[in-house]
């Protein structure tokens, strides 16, 4: 099993080892898509906009709690496949107990300092009287499950930078499994409504992070995790926050991007922030599909970075543009032809679906964009490129998103505010494009030198 692992990174041709590794996170992410709208979805059959509206405004506050064990995920992540590269075997076994213990430490810190914000957050993002109570409710229980989210978050990460997708998949499935089954249980038939949907989604949490742990626990993975590996090493440390910071400062910038679209939403009404919150999930779908593709081909491109197989990593690269792009149109098609459908299947209340519906049409534009974007983005943060992934990560929901949404607001109203998002991915894609192209023309290894100019890479 853990030589197949190796196989697959090493050897196997790129087309099937991007299906090997990209279809179980592609299938990980489709998961994930059922988990993030299974709360919107059975809040929205409560028909009580104040509701669906505070499970929307909440969601800056889950995204910062992927952005606290994006930091030891994806950073430990990017740092282990280079390793494996390099066949360092000792560091390697060292990065994934230092990732894993100390994303632990951290979501006890962010869990009390984060219920101790909770008025703070809602005053911020302007919760009216009757969201704000359902809001307070909704957030508590998922900050007091913020070790589960974490630890959940960052294992997968881990586990997909040796190879391990196909265990990555099976966690999610479990998880996703719990929320779906327990969401109804907790939301109509214990009547807790919001609280319910959060007890729920820290349980499903709960679940994976369970399955991530026994598969470790089992020695079934390329790196044992134990505590008498973990060292408190700068060295170590420098290499997981050189990708881990700007990884989590992507996830940072979404939460504040979101925090200040709902506060200017709020502006019209309860019913634009609950409008702006289901068509935000609905988007999910196209994005996590990408997502899934990014993440797939990460270790593969970590991996062989590490290994100096440049022609082996631009392939790769190449290979997941041409397949994202191809799902991008399908996907395109559907949204642009169904945006009031997709929005029904969460909710009914016609104002919410008129106002969703004007939001999907806006964002179907950035489909094809982001599915070239997140190859980018990931790409750079496998191959360790810290500044790049840096300037991309404040990019896309900061230094483009945050001035979009805030002129587009002022001069065209709700209606300009919808589509800063689509703007500010256009733009970070074809910075993202021009630094990955600049910087893989500029590799140069002896034993590839020979083959390298004739392996095509995407052309920003």
């Amino acid at each position: 099993m853990k030589e197949n692992k190796i196989y697959v990174l090493e050897s196997m041709p790129v087309p099937r080892a991007i299906m090997n590794l990209a279809i179980p996170s592609v299938l990980s992410m489709m998961v994930n898509i059922m988990y993030n709208l299974t709360d919107t979805f059975f809040i929205g059959k409560l028909n009580d906009p104040y509701q669906v509206a505070a499970v929307s405004i909440s969601l800056p506050l889950f995204t910062l709690q992927m952005a606290m064990a994006g930091v030891f995920g994806v950073g430990g992540g990017s740092y282990l496949s280079r390793l494996l590269g390099r066949k360092d075997m000792e560091a390697a076994k060292q990065t994934l107990s230092t990732s894993v213990f100390s994303s632990a430490i951290i979501s006890v810190i962010l869990g009390i300092v984060g219920i101790m914000s909770i008025p703070w957050f809602l005053r911020t993002v302007g919760a009216s009287g009757m969201t704000y109570e359902h809001a307070t409710k909704y957030m508590l229980y998922i900050l007091i499950g913020s070790p589960v989210v974490l630890l959940k978050f960052t294992l997968v990460q881990l586990l997909r930078a040796e190879g391990a997708a196909k265990e990555a998949m099976i966690g999610l499935f479990i998880g996703t499994g719990a929320n779906i089954i327990l969401d109804p249980l907790f939301i109509f038939g214990f009547n807790m409504g919001v609280t319910g949907a959060a007890v729920a989604t820290v349980l499903g949490n709960g679940c994976g992070m369970l399955y991530y742990l026994s598969f470790y626990l089992k020695k079934k993975s390329l790196v044992p995790l134990t505590f008498k590996h973990m060292r408190l090493r700068w060295s170590c440390y420098r290499e997981i926050l050189l990708i881990g910071i700007p990884a989590s400062l992507s996830q940072v910038m979404l939460s504040v991007g979101n925090t200040i679209s709902y506060r200017l939403a709020s502006a019209y009404s309860d019913i634009h922030v609950a409008s702006l919150g289901v068509a935000s999930r609905v988007f999910t779908i196209p994005i996590f599909i990408f997502i899934g593709i990014s993440i797939g081909i990460q270790a593969l491109v970590g991996y062989n970075y590490g290994a100096h197989n440049y022609p082996r990593m631009k392939e790769t690269i190449r290979m997941a543009v041409l397949i994202s792009l191809s799902l991008s149109a399908v996907l395109t098609l559907l949204f642009a032809l169904f945006p009031r459908e997709l929005i029904m299947i969460f909710i009914k209340d016609e104002e919410i679906v008129y106002w969703g519906t004007l939001t999907l049409q806006a964002y179907v534009y950035a489909i094809p964009i982001a599915a070239v974007s997140m190859i980018m983005m990931n790409s750079l943060q496998a191959m360790g490129k810290a500044l790049p992934a840096l300037i991309v990560s404040l990019s896309r929901q900061g230094i483009m998103y945050i001035p979009a949404i805030l002129i587009l607001n002022k001069a065209f109203g709700f209606e300009g505010l919808i589509f800063a998002m689509p703007l500010a991915d256009t733009l970070t894609t074809i910075l993202s494009t021009t630094m990955l192209v600049w910087i893989v023309r500029r590799l140069r290894h002896p034993k590839a030198q020979e083959i390298l100019v004739n392996v095509p890479i995407p052309e920003a």
